[in-house]
């Protein structure tokens, strides 16, 4: 009812020119945030962007700037929502709603975190984390579980009649599960030119692919790190040679 009446009230004030947002504590910096020439400049030759992983879409003011068609894909159907409104004056960019894996319409228990929900995943948190012995300051935990269904980013791009080969700069920020939705992706990552991941070198996720495994999976696909990580959670570039 809640959903029914907001989407009803939306309709009404985008009729005004007004939109209704909903109101949230703004999150802390990224701790490992910084400018990134190499990256910077991947995204700049690209035609356009795949960002997996979506949460609320604020690098979508970069993207614009930059002059890119994005896609965007979240996995949580409420962030996703808040997601679509961020968007809503970037017309050059679309947002999806799926949980990114090898495979189709299994279904997975999706563990919602606390911190706006930003370290969302498949996977649990180890105990190296709730225990504190990693990220000891954010006191990270799980708050709830909800079951979603699997589907991988080729059938997705199949179902939308998306023109994959006009987005050649991908971005991978799923906690743990990126090997998972690489694995997904064959066809459309043979379109690939480069590719922005974050990876973990300390098991944060329970069952989450680290940095060695990731790094000798995209290897046999011709993509190579353009550096090793320098901490435990890092954002690695890699390019198709």
């Amino acid at each position: 009812m809640k959903t029914f009446l907001k989407k009803k009230i939306n309709l009404i004030l985008l009729k005004l020119g007004w939109k209704l947002i909903k109101l949230r504590k703004v999150p802390e910096p990224n701790p490992y945030g910084k400018l990134d020439l190499e990256i910077l400049k991947a995204i700049n030759d690209s035609k356009g962007i795949i960002h997996l992983g979506a949460h609320r879409g604020t690098e979508a003011e970069i993207y614009n700037w930059f002059g890119k068609k994005v896609i965007w894909v979240e996995a949580l159907p409420e962030t996703y929502e808040h997601l679509k409104d961020n968007l809503y004056f970037y017309k050059n960019q679309q947002a999806y709603c799926a949980l990114l894996s090898d495979s189709d319409n299994k279904v997975e228990k999706f563990n919602i975190s606390n911190h706006d929900a930003a370290c969302s995943s498949i996977f649990n948190f180890t105990d190296e984390v709730t225990k504190s012995k990693v990220w000891a300051n954010r006191k990270h935990r799980m708050l709830k579980t909800i079951n979603l269904k699997t589907l991988k980013f080729d059938t997705l791009i199949k179902r939308n009649d998306i023109n994959i080969k006009n987005y050649n700069h991908w971005i991978l920020d799923l906690q743990g599960a990126e090997l998972l939705a690489l694995k997904g992706s064959e066809k459309s990552l043979e379109f690939c030119k480069s590719i922005v991941v974050e990876i973990n070198q300390k098991n944060i996720y329970s069952g989450g692919v680290l940095w060695n495994e990731l790094k000798n999976w995209l290897l046999t696909k011709g993509f190579y790190p353009t550096r090793e990580p320098k901490n435990d959670e890092d954002d690695i570039l890699f390019l198709k040679k």
